[in-house]
């Protein structure tokens, strides 16, 4: 009975850990950016999701990402002065 349970368990470990890609892994030590705005912009027929965000290797830059139920885009550009100055 016990020889039945460690290989359950070993076939249990064995099981959960192919279930784990290597870049899972290592993604689990990456950062986690918070972003600046989300929204989403009203629209016909689909579900825009907008989330902008300052990457982290270039603090003078804005990225623009949006999401549809189908399709992903992302622009990046230099951040103006104004910008900068946050509204209060």
């Amino acid at each position: 009975m016990k020889k039945i349970s460690i290989a359950i368990a070993l076939l249990a470990i064995t099981t959960s850990l192919n279930a784990i890609s290597w870049a899972q892994v290592m993604s689990w030590k990456d950062k986690t950016v918070k972003a600046d705005a989300q929204y989403s912009l009203e629209t016909e027929g689909y579900n825009v999701r907008v989330y902008e965000f300052t990457p982290l290797t270039d603090p003078g830059a804005t990225c623009i990402m949006t999401f549809t139920n189908e399709k992903m885009g992302m622009y990046c550009f230099p951040k103006s002065d104004k910008a900068l100055i946050k509204p209060n």
